[in-house]
């Protein structure tokens, strides 16, 4: 989040070092910017509250069998895309 952030602010700010043309900060910006990274805040530690609650009633063996099903997965299609 933070390296996407500084990215976007680099781009507005200096707007010749993007590959496009971007807009320049301006004030309703900034408020945009604020917002967001509030509401990102809260969200995020309110996943990892229920996520820590989760697995403390849990346990992370059903969270490690769907890591490795979901990677697996994703490992064969990546494999299937790149190979042709």
């Amino acid at each position: 989040m933070i390296a996407a952030t500084v990215w976007d602010l680099k781009k507005r700010f200096f707007p010749a070092a993007a590959a496009q043309p971007t807009l320049v900060m301006t004030g309703d910006n900034w408020i945009v910017l604020a917002i967001g990274f509030g509401v990102s805040f809260v969200v995020a530690l309110g996943v990892v509250e229920w996520f820590l609650h989760w697995v403390r009633k849990h346990g992370f063996t059903l969270f490690a069998i769907y890591r490795i099903l979901l990677g697996s997965a994703l490992l064969l299609w990546g494999t299937k895309y790149i190979g042709s």
